[in-house]
């Protein structure tokens, strides 16, 4: 019984290391996920199904957090260069 809660305990390990620092403040800051959920018309749980922020609700979360899209999801939104 006990090896397998090890192994539950890092199997969660492991996702949280693939998880994105923008989901991991939003899953740890109360209520945000269900503010980001009603905001996109989804619900809370696939907010927290999440590892990084999808494409088409990029704009929204960062409206919803106060940040800009590029630091969001950079490998999408590209800051401009001047």
């Amino acid at each position: 019984m006990q090896n397998s809660t090890k192994k539950h305990v890092v199997r969660l390990n492991k996702r949280n290391q693939n998880m994105d620092s923008v989901v991991r403040s939003i899953r740890e800051t109360r209520g945000l996920s269900a503010e980001i959920a009603r905001a996109c018309g989804i619900e809370r749980a696939a907010v927290y199904q999440w590892a990084q922020v999808p494409p088409h609700w990029v704009t929204t979360v960062a409206k919803i957090i106060g940040k800009k899209p590029e630091r969001i999801r950079p490998d999408i939104f590209k800051r401009g260069r001047e």
